[in-house]
This record gives structure tokens, sequence and C-alpha cells, in this order.
């Protein structure tokens, strides 16, 4: 029989509204993957019983942990869901073109992520997870090729079926933006030294709640301090990265995707990480070799008394 491939696979995915249970009507949202790891994971524990042998008695199951990753290039059309369950909470306006606002707030209560192996597949050829949660995102922004995201996934438990829950997805499509739809100010200005950035959000959700009497599945994923951090590397012409870093100064960063007009109709979509209010952390340039010398500086972002709600809004502009 043919293997299962890659090329053959589809991810989806639903919104829950309890916890780790599948809505009655299911609409589910195609996701566009470059790679799915998501995965159950449930091992065996050994038996210590004392039974007049030198081998075991037979082994029971463990808790399952359902964890791995969502990794993507980054496009407007599809992602503003998947972006919602990053951040927490989404406010949207306009229509055709819409904006979507994100900010870190707390979490919607749950997601499904199914994966469908393809046609080759026989038997149980749809897997999905209930009860997932973002437990961190990673964004990278390079100097050509793809700005990608690669977004942290716990769940509760997994189901494996014959059909799928909604056989009829969501299809938004996807343009993933290039390295050269991308542009970054930094305080406010633009900076065309930077070589490359990163921006990471960690949700903190508490992974250890398994209750006695719950089938080894997770009870809930509670979140806790939203932390955002990354970092920029640039040309050293300059100590103004330096400095800032050294002297505590307070700074903002905002990576801009855009094409076209970018104001969010088919063509022109756009798609804005802006981290409000961070600092940078002490980190002298090396000197390596006899080439040009770069400088990182790693930052982390937090809530300033200004009252800005958020130390890190996103806002996808689509059709």
């Amino acid at each position: 029989m043919p293997q299962a491939r890659g090329t053959e696979t589809v991810t989806a995915l639903f919104e829950e509204s309890t916890y780790k249970t599948t809505p009655g009507t299911p609409a589910g949202k195609k996701l566009y993957l470059t790679a799915n790891t998501v995965q159950a994971q449930q091992n065996r524990l050994d038996s210590n019983t004392l039974n007049n042998s030198r081998e075991r008695d037979q082994p029971i199951a463990g808790n399952i942990n359902v964890s791995g990753a969502l990794d993507f290039e980054l496009g407007a059309e599809w992602v503003g869901t998947l972006m919602k369950h990053v951040m927490g909470s989404n406010v949207t306006t306009g229509s055709d073109p819409y904006t979507h606002t994100m900010d870190l707030g707390d979490l919607p209560v749950g997601m499904i992520v199914e994966k469908d192996f393809g046609s080759n597949i026989s038997g149980n050829r749809y897997q999905y997870f209930n009860g997932c949660r973002v437990a961190s995102a990673t964004f990278d922004f390079p100097t050509e090729g793809y700005p990608t995201g690669s977004v942290a996934i716990l769940g509760a438990k997994e189901t494996n079926d014959t059909s799928p829950l909604d056989a009829a997805l969501d299809d938004n499509g996807n343009t993933p933006f290039s390295s050269f739809d991308a542009s970054i100010e930094e305080g406010g200005s633009g900076i065309a030294i930077v070589t490359q950035a990163n921006i990471v959000v960690n949700n903190g959700l508490d992974e250890s709640l398994f209750v006695i009497g719950g089938a080894g599945e997770r009870s809930a994923l509670p979140e806790g301090f939203a932390t955002v951090s990354g970092s920029l590397t640039a040309l050293f012409e300059s100590t103004t990265l330096l400095d800032k870093a050294i002297n505590g100064t307070e700074s903002s960063l905002k990576i801009t995707l855009s094409r076209g007009t970018g104001l969010g109709s088919a063509g022109n979509e756009s798609m804005e990480f802006f981290v409000q209010q961070l600092l940078y952390e002490r980190v002298s340039p090396p000197i390596t070799g006899p080439g040009g010398i770069l400088i990182t500086v790693p930052f982390k972002s937090y809530l300033n008394s200004d009252g800005v709600t958020s130390a890190m809004p996103v806002t996808v502009k689509n059709a």
C-alpha cells in the first residue's frame, strides 16, 4: 500500500466553547503549515511488585501528554484565529477589508487541532486533539525568504476516527509574505540595519494538572504571565542600541509585513507586530574575525503604567 506523505495532509483548527469538548456542530478552518508535530505520548509505568522472579509484572498506562508545534510561513489571510489563541483577545472592525486587533489577555477556552493524514491511509486517517492551548509562539524575521511562525501547543486528549469533524472546512487561502515585504521601526523611527529579528510570546501554561480518575487526560491548562521577549541583530554602525541597553532606556519595536496598500483588501494584506515598550539586555558586540561586526540585543517587553493595555498588539488586515 502507498505510504502517507506530508504533501497529502491537511490540518484544521476548531474552537471549543467548553474545554476539551467537541462542539455539537464543529466548524473547522484550514491551516496552512510547513509542519505539524502535535502528537499524543503515553508511557508505560513499571510495576515494582516482588513476584519471585526477576521479570516485572505487566506495566500500566501513564498520563497522556499532548504536545507539539504548528510551523508556518506568515500570511494574513488564514492566520487570524490561530493568532487569537496565541494572544488572547481579538477585536474585529470593518467589513472586507477587515482589521483584526489582537491583544494579550485571557486565552480562549481551547481549540481542537485535527490532522488528516490523506487518502493513502486506510482506517482512522483523522486524528484530533481536544483541549489545545498555546504555550508559546516564536516569530522569526530573516533578511531573505519567508518570515515564519512556530506555535507550541499543549493539549488534553487524542481521538482517532475514520471521518473528519467537518467535511467542508473554511478556507481563506494563503499568500505568505516575503522578507522583502517587511519594514521595521525601532524607538518610533525606521531602522535599516537589522539583519534578523525575533519575537517570542510565552503564555506560562501550567501543564501539570492531571487529576485522579481523569483517565490520564489533562484536566486544565490555565495560563500564567504573558511574557514577550525577543532580540534584534544589527550592523554595528553606532552605539545607539548598546547605549539603550547600558542605560536602561525604554524603546519600542514595530515590524510590519505588507503588500500593496496594506489596507486589507485581497492582494493588499498586512500584519503588524508592535512591541510598545521594551528594555534591552546588556550584551557587548563580539569581534569574531576580520569581517563586519554585528550587535545582538535581547529584549523584554512589559506593561507600563502609562495606560497602555497591551505590551504587544498584533494587527492583521485582510479580506
